[in-house]
């Protein structure tokens, strides 16, 4: 997932970490779900700083490139030392629950319409059933928009770690 062109990178809030990037998702702004690591990497002696801090299934976003590269045996190329913050994420959530500031847990349902247009709101990368997110924006409200006549509000969000 890219920065959509022309959209302004947020100022991030929390504290990021640092990772390794491929060549081709070098650039602020690249947003990526972690993956689990293979096995490959986990021989790696440089696993630790690469994916060793990132949690699979979470969405993350580069915030800040480094000059300093190293040969990634995965990629059979180059990968760049970034800084990487958890990635706001897009969801849609009843509207009781769109308040900012708040912190809700998501539920996710399946709806069975397929050329929905909201489906990527609907079911974020980056997010599972059951966790918890804390809304930072609330945006428009979709009740009139999505085929499954659900009354929903789009929100920005940010999963929030259990402690």
């Amino acid at each position: 997932m890219r920065a959509k062109e022309g959209t302004a990178i947020p100022e991030p809030k929390q504290k990021g970490v640092v990772t390794f990037v491929g060549e081709g998702q070098a650039a602020v702004g690249f947003r990526f779900v972690a993956s689990a690591p293979p096995e490959v990497c986990r021989k790696c002696k440089l696993f630790l700083v690469c994916m060793g801090r990132l949690k699979p299934g979470r969405a993350y976003m580069v915030i800040e490139l480094k000059e300093k590269e190293h040969y990634c045996p995965l990629y059979e190329g180059k990968v760049r030392v970034a800084k990487v913050v958890q990635a706001p994420i897009e969801a849609l959530v009843k509207p009781q629950f769109a308040v900012e500031g708040a912190t809700v847990t998501i539920s996710i349902e399946e709806c069975g319409e397929k050329a929905c247009s909201l489906a990527m709101v609907c079911r974020p990368e980056g997010v599972r059933n059951g966790d918890k997110i804390r809304i930072e924006k609330v945006g428009e409200d979709v009740s009139k928009v999505v085929p499954c006549s659900k009354r929903l509000k789009r929100v920005t969000a940010l999963v929030v770690e259990p402690s």
